[in-house]
């Protein structure tokens, strides 16, 4: 018998297991890919399949999982009703080797052009014969614009068209430490059943399928909560005493769902404003020593993931490789708060997607529709007991449906917060690649100027100084012609911030006359 004969046959039985828990492993060191979550229907629009990047490889189906903004009449649930009817697909699956991913429309209609974003995480996208090829060299988070949804047209401010359906590839790193079921401290939750919140499990093990935990089922201090490809669970986690938020991991890359709640301001009976955290996918208090990894977050009835605490050295959080889809106001992504370190996340959502604290920033992808800035500055703080660097960071849509007010944008500081802020921060390597950005991308505005608010926003005393701006490309200006703000005030300042290599367009900004200011604002530099 042949070695490759031989390794046929010791494998065989490993295929008919994962076949048999509806996980297929297309050579398990390189390539995992879920084919389907028992109990839940597969996205109404794509197809997806995948193989490892070789010769003759097999294609695996994928599950393709889908969030839609529901169509609700305006004001009952706080959907944006300019997108209601849009959906998002989307595919989770582990690699370490480059893989082929084969896009297809369910109804068997020929795509005629794609493009991917960010672009310069994939290696190729081609179409033929009616589908899209996209190949990808490492792991990454992608979206594919097909047949131009998104690219080709202005989707922002007076947007009349058809709902747009998009899909995006979550290409995941190997997920370390999976817990195993028999194994000490792992209890099985079972679809349909309600986990206990107690006991003397260390980690709760999501099963194949569709879980519904309720609102604000609790986390514990020291445990493990697992959501495997195949498991979609309804509801949300909190852990509410600020002395048990530690050593707490959320992690899989199974989907956490606020879809089957409401707003918390459309609750019936009425609740009080002290219970609409309770309405949040993932919110920790005293969070230290967290780790969120690997799940998506889809619909979330308000803010998706906070984790509230201050700096504590030597008990970092960490969010990453998480993906995080919004629909509603209030649909917010990320507050890092003082001790979380943000990697390698993908977000669209329809409030303010990340909040600029904590410890960091990195290789994240954002992308918002209706009402949300990327990069909020109003709870930035001068930093000087730890790095605050925002980098490899990519705006792939930054679309508005609304023109004079003080929300949406790239980097937003919009008359909010107080004290002396910015000393120490960096943004590098920020790449806007939107071609139809609604507004314009800098809004540091200390007080909200005319036409933005009718009562002018306005921070409190403390300026804000000498961040760096490093290597900031951005492909188009807003469509509307708005212009580049820096707007200050006499106790609030805006001053000594260093624009190294700024581009729109591909045309280096040289001079502070890019952008619009008023005299409490000085000591702009640029460097080519």
């Amino acid at each position: 018998m042949t070695v490759a004969e031989l390794m046929k046959v010791l494998f065989a039985p490993l295929v008919v297991i994962f076949l048999c828990c509806g996980v297929i492993a297309a050579e398990p060191e390189s390539l995992v890919v879920s084919d389907k979550v028992p109990g839940l229907a597969a996205a109404e629009h794509y197809d997806v399949r995948v193989r490892p990047a070789q010769p003759d490889a097999l294609w695996q189906q994928a599950f393709v999982w889908e969030t839609a903004c529901k169509k609700v009449e305006k004001g009952k649930d706080a959907y944006f009703d300019t997108l209601a009817g849009w959906t998002h697909a989307y595919v989770n699956f582990e690699m370490s080797g480059a893989v082929e991913v084969e896009v297809s429309r369910k109804n068997g209609q020929a795509i005629r052009s794609a493009a991917v974003h960010p672009r310069r995480k994939v290696s190729a996208c081609l179409v033929k014969d009616g589908k899209v090829y996209v190949t990808l060299n490492k792991p990454c988070q992608v979206a594919v614009d097909i047949d131009g949804q998104m690219d080709e047209q202005d989707t922002g401010k007076g947007y009349k068209g058809p709902p747009i359906h998009t899909i995006s590839l979550f290409a995941n790193p190997p997920l370390l430490d999976k817990p195993r079921l028999g194994e000490p401290g792992v209890l099985a939750v079972r679809p349909g059943g309600m986990p206990p919140a107690g006991g003397a499990w260390t980690t709760l093990y999501f099963l194949p399928g569709v879980h519904d935990v309720g609102v604000a089922f609790p986390l514990r201090a020291n445990c493990q909560y697992y959501l495997p490809a195949d498991a979609m669970v309804y509801g949300t986690f909190s852990q509410t005493s600020w002395t048990e938020g530690r050593n707490i991991r959320v992690f899989g890359h199974g989907t956490i769902s606020g879809a089957r709640l409401k707003h918390p301001e459309y609750v019936r009976p009425a609740i009080a404003a002290s219970e609409h955290e309770r309405y949040r996918p993932i919110e920790i208090l005293g969070a230290n020593d967290v780790t969120v990894e690997g799940i998506t977050i889809a619909d979330s009835a308000t803010h998706s993931l906070m984790l509230v605490g201050g700096f504590k050295k030597g008990h970092p959080n960490k969010v990453s490789w998480t993906k995080i889809f919004t629909w509603r106001a209030n649909g917010d992504g990320i507050n890092p708060f003082g001790n979380t370190l943000i990697e390698d996340c993908f977000l669209r959502t329809q409030d303010d997607s990340l909040y600029v604290q904590g410890l960091g920033i990195r290789r994240t992808v954002v992308w918002n529709d209706a009402n949300g800035s990327a990069f909020v500055l109003s709870s930035l703080q001068n930093v000087n007991d730890r790095p605050m660097v925002v980098e490899d960071c990519d705006v792939i849509y930054s679309r508005a449906k609304w023109h004079h007010w003080s929300g949406g944008r790239v980097f937003n500081m919009r008359g909010e917060g107080k004290g002396a802020a910015g000393r120490g921060v960096i943004f590098r390597n920020i790449n806007v690649e939107d071609p139809r950005p609604t507004l314009q991308q800098f809004f540091l505005c200390m007080k909200v100027p005319a036409p933005y608010a009718k009562n002018g926003g306005r921070r409190e005393a403390g300026d804000l100084s000498d961040i760096l701006f490093q290597n900031v490309s951005i492909a188009a200006p807003s469509v509307l012609r708005e212009p580049q703000i820096l707007w200050g005030l006499a106790d609030a300042r805006i001053r000594d911030l260093r624009f190294d290599h700024l581009t729109v367009g591909g045309k280096v900004v040289r001079d502070a006359q890019f952008f619009q200011t008023n005299e409490f604002v000085g000591g702009i530099q640029f460097q080519p």
